[in-house]
């Protein structure tokens, strides 16, 4: 990979350069309301040591992130995305362990990742990185 690739907190002035990423990735499923700023500024602000962004080391290009988050028991990762000019060169293997340690250094054993179904490229990575897929859980939500 680039040596010229820096990995680091995601902070929330990231969050158009993020969403920008974000808007160019296959199979990301991005949504107004739990995509907004005011969201992932507040799953910053609670998780700020889960959340990480990969730029150009002239820091004028976001070229991937992860978020990640717990509730003290379970860690779950969100939005891993790797701009396609970047991708199969390690750095999504990179910003999800640069995650899974920050989580276990706080004593969380478990997390997980939702993927769409129609993703096949994010559910083949996720196998690779040992994730089992699960097909006893049915997940339900509900806006408040």
């Amino acid at each position: 990979m680039d040596n010229q690739i820096i990995i680091r907190k995601m902070r929330a002035e990231d969050y158009p350069n993020a969403y920008a990423l974000w808007q160019h990735v296959p199979g990301m499923n991005l949504r107004e309301f739990d995509d907004s700023f005011e969201e992932i500024s507040r799953l910053l602000r609670f998780n700020p040591n889960f959340c990480f962004v990969a730029e150009t080391r002239s820091g004028k290009q976001i070229i991937g992130s992860i978020l990640g988050a717990t509730d003290g028991r379970r860690g779950t990762i969100y939005h891993l995305a790797v701009a396609p000019s970047y991708q199969n060169q390690g750095l999504g293997s990179q910003l999800v362990t640069k995650v899974i340690e920050q989580l276990q250094a706080v004593g969380i054993h478990k997390i997980f990742v939702n993927v769409m179904k129609n993703n096949q490229v994010g559910q083949s990575f996720w196998q690779q990185f040992k994730f089992v897929k699960r097909d006893d859980v049915i997940r339900f939500n509900k806006i408040i």
